[in-house]
């Protein structure tokens, strides 16, 4: 009897814990998940290449066109060409303020982007039908790029000479919610981590650096700031910028930009990420509903009166969304947007045309 319990007790706590623990790793059946800048959301898994030129990307390995194949048939007739997209790297995501994209085979950040994170659909499929895209596994951006790596790794190891320089991953471990990326290089040993900056599209890099004396550090293409306690222990504030469409190796769109107009509206919509908060049919997300907004009363956070969501509102709303957040939704969860006063017209135009359903 003795050994009975002994087994029960051991069986509950072997699938007790197990359930505990598929529960808690469980992010969320959405397809566009977010973190917060309290507890950002981190997930390995393929992501897109948007742009990045083959010195960033020196320690990985090309893909070749291969025949095509069928499950039914084997080799067919054809050749198919690798999808475009970075394999082993590390996606974290504060919110709609900061998310990016740190590459375990280069060990360093490759882009930076805000408004959203990744849309899954591709990789996890449709939550009804549980269908994915048909040849195709890389999730898609959400939001604008703001910071995509150029040039060799900014950080330069002065080190006796070994047979190879390439950086080695070690793995990373969590302080307060946010990874620590661990990893050497040649005889340095080498600990960063990448937290929101303080200002609108910036962001800190923090190193802590063991094995050598002496290390360099610049960022191409990027205005950054260098504070440091000691030659190895350093932070670096990266100021972003918001990437034009050829700066990130996108189509020329099939719109025109030359002056505000609907289409423009609509494609910012997804572009600039406001579609990972902001519905436009009336559900409720991270924030209110596009749906009905324009010449609706909000009721906002502090104020007796609600205001009137005019053009003026949704403008302050996208410069500065402090100034009146919506009654029942948290403050800080949307960055600013400075963007041009044609792309904020055209969003304007935009939700003019969004109705209550």
């Amino acid at each position: 009897m003795k050994s009975k319990i002994l087994f029960a007790l051991a069986m509950l706590a072997l699938f007790g814990s197990h359930s505990l623990m598929a529960e808690d790793r469980y992010i969320t059946l959405d397809n566009k998940p977010l973190g917060t800048p309290e507890k950002p959301l981190v997930l390995r898994t393929y992501f897109p290449d948007p742009g990045l030129g083959r010195e960033v990307l020196a320690n990985h390995d090309l893909g070749f066109r291969a025949r095509k194949y069928s499950p039914g048939k084997g080799d067919v007739e054809g050749l198919e060409d690798p999808i475009r997209g970075i394999p082993g790297a590390i996606g974290v995501n504060f919110g709609a303020g900061l998310s990016y994209c740190w590459d375990a085979t280069e060990c360093r950040l490759l882009f930076a982007w805000q408004g959203g994170f990744l849309d899954m659909l591709n990789y996890w499929g449709d939550p009804e039908s549980g269908r994915r895209k048909s040849n195709g596994y890389i999730p898609d951006l959400v939001g604008p790029l703001i910071y995509l790596a150029r040039g060799s790794h900014p950080l330069a190891v002065f080190d006796d000479f070994v047979e190879s320089n390439s950086p080695v991953f070690k793995g990373y471990r969590l302080i307060d919610n946010v990874p620590e990326f661990e990893y050497t290089q040649g005889k340095a040993h080498i600990r960063v981590r990448i937290v929101p900056g303080s200002e609108p599209m910036t962001f800190v890099k923090q190193y802590s650096i063991s094995g050598v004396e002496e290390v360099a550090y610049l960022e191409s293409g990027y205005k950054q700031k260098v504070e440091s306690k000691d030659p190895l222990n350093f932070s670096v504030t990266v100021t972003g910028r918001l990437l034009s469409e050829s700066e990130s190796g996108e189509l020329a769109p099939d719109y025109s930009t030359e002056k505000p107009n609907l289409e423009w509206g609509k494609a910012l919509y997804t572009q600039l990420g406001c579609l990972a908060c902001h519905s436009t049919d009336g559900t409720r997300g991270h924030g209110p509903s596009f749906a009905g907004t324009f010449g609706s009363k909000r009721k906002i956070t502090g104020l007796e009166e609600p205001v009137l969501a005019d053009e003026t509102y949704i403008v302050e709303s996208i410069k500065d969304p402090m100034a009146k957040v919506v009654d029942g939704f948290p403050p800080g969860y949307m960055p600013p947007y400075p963007i041009p006063d044609e792309q904020i017209q055209s969003l304007v135009l935009f939700l003019q045309t969004l109705k209550n359903e």
